[in-house]
């Protein structure tokens, strides 16, 4: 092999690597948010991919010669990617989901707040949880457990061979249930004291028809939510974190 095969070559590689890191990238917690300029987003990718490409060279196959090969292949490595930093995404807004249930619950759903996860108006403590899940993701550096998960994916998904597209879409339907079910479980504690607050408000309202119970009880439920919140937040965090890091620790190799 001359010099200019070699070099396009590791070039193909490179790029190769660059095509599924980019891809996670954008759906990556913190850096994936749109707030984040491109160029950062952009460079954080072709450093990563860098530094990965040396690790999983074993498994790239090498430069098809066919144009319509190459093409199947990168189109294959993006959609592994995307796959890969969609599930990291469901994850973290499994705390928009539980942060709406809260809200309807402590009877602040009408207040609302840009959620950058979302792209778009969510409940306010929705917002809160999903800007606290990914702050305490980078206390807890499980940052670095995506990024392991994302080198490690290459052993799971070997570029050049077919993608299990039913297997995928069985274990991205899993995910999102086990995202609805750790929202609910994260929002327990405020479901139970919300039936039992209606209940005896309902109880009220039929013995005393002609006053205006639950707009009276509106600032009694709001103080008490937010108190059960607080009381219960380092335990929902704790819920999350061991969520987040079991969801990113089944593409991590033996």
């Amino acid at each position: 092999m001359n010099l200019e095969d070699f070099l396009i070559s590791n070039l193909f590689a490179h790029f190769l690597v660059f095509v599924r890191v980019g891809a996670a990238v954008s759906y990556m917690p913190l850096v994936g948010e749109q707030g984040v300029p491109v160029r950062i987003r952009l460079g954080f990718a072709i450093l990563l991919s860098l530094v990965a490409t040396p690790l999983v060279e074993q498994y790239l196959p090498p430069q098809p010669a066919a144009i319509g090969t190459a093409v199947l292949l990168i189109a294959g490595e993006a959609f592994i990617g995307f796959m890969f930093g969609l599930v990291a995404r469901v994850m973290v807004l499994t705390l928009a989901t539980a942060g709406q249930i809260i809200s309807f619950q402590a009877g602040l759903a009408a207040a609302q707040a840009f959620n950058p996860s979302l792209q778009s108006q969510g409940a306010l403590i929705g917002t809160f949880l999903t800007l606290l899940g990914i702050m305490v993701i980078i206390a807890a550096n499980l940052h670095h457990l995506f990024i392991m998960a994302l080198v490690d994916s290459y052993t799971v998904f070997v570029p050049g061979q077919p993608i299990p597209f039913g297997d995928i879409s069985q274990f991205f339907t899993q995910v999102v249930a086990k995202s609805f079910l750790i929202a609910v479980q994260m929002s327990a504690p405020l479901l139970v004291i919300g039936l039992v607050l209606y209940i005896g408000v309902g109880l009220l309202a039929r013995l005393m028809p002609q006053i205006q119970v639950f707009f009276i009880i509106l600032p009694v439920q709001v103080a008490l939510g937010l108190g059960i919140l607080l009381l219960t937040l380092p335990a929902t965090m704790m819920l999350f974190l061991r969520y987040f890091e079991e969801g990113m620790g089944q593409f991590l190799g033996p």
